[in-house]
């Protein structure tokens, strides 16, 4: 299942305002720059994956994991945000998991994913 396009970020300027006015941390792989934004009914996201990282073959695939690590953990997000991930330079060594690892300890580090419950399973 594919993210919804109204939830991904287009504009520089809402990555330039996220960045200007929100707070971020970096992990291992990622660095993560969020805002709240009242006019925010959902949650948004962007992705920004540099030339650093190599040729475009490497970049797409490593954006392709960043949107189903968002997409995967997308329930328990706290509405109203707006967050950016940011790939570092060590992200295209590292497999699927620990990029994963690596986003959920910053989405929780920074408040932006909630606990979620297992739900209980009936007797």
């Amino acid at each position: 299942m594919r993210l919804p396009s109204r939830l991904h970020l287009k504009e520089s300027r809402d990555f330039a305002r996220i960045k200007a006015e929100g707070r971020s941390q970096s992990g291992r792989f990622f660095v993560l720059a969020m805002r709240q934004d009242p006019e925010v009914s959902a949650f948004q996201f962007g992705l920004i994956t540099g030339k650093r990282l190599g040729n475009a073959v490497i970049r797409n695939r490593l954006r392709r994991q960043m949107r189903e690590i968002i997409r995967a953990h997308q329930e328990g997000i706290t509405l109203g945000w707006q967050f950016v991930t940011i790939a570092r330079w060590r992200a295209p060594e590292a497999d699927f998991a620990e990029l994963e690892q690596d986003w959920v300890r910053l989405a929780k580090r920074q408040g932006l994913l909630v606990k979620q419950t297992k739900p209980e399973s009936a007797p």
